[in-house]
């Protein structure tokens, strides 16, 4: 897998603009998954390589790293492990959230 490289440098405004994004997503993912370490990663590494290709847009953010997250449980369920105790098993996302964010890429 080739390395990323990011600038890791962003000003105080994007920075908060990204926290926001990365809260906004992890709060409305669900259900949890049980490695919730590597689940967090992948959608802060999103949110990084969005705004490392010139996106700003708060909501945009939120949907990519949703996105992430839903195409790599997608692709292998096991990955992340199963559902984390006591997640919401109601809500789920839709599969088409991450067609919708790669689309906008």
């Amino acid at each position: 897998m080739p390395a990323r490289i990011y600038s890791g440098v962003y000003g105080p405004e994007l920075v908060e603009t990204m926290g926001r994004a990365f809260d906004r997503a992890w709060a409305d993912f669900m259900p949890k998954p049980a490695n919730l370490g590597l689940a967090r990663s992948l959608m802060a590494t999103a949110i990084i390589e969005a705004v490392e290709l010139g996106t700003r847009d708060h909501e945009n953010l939120v949907r990519r790293a949703i996105a992430a997250l839903s195409t790599t449980i997608e692709a292998d369920p096991e990955a992340l492990g199963q559902v984390a105790p006591g997640a919401d098993h109601g809500r789920r996302n839709r599969p088409d959230a991450a067609r919708q964010a790669q689309r906008e890429q």
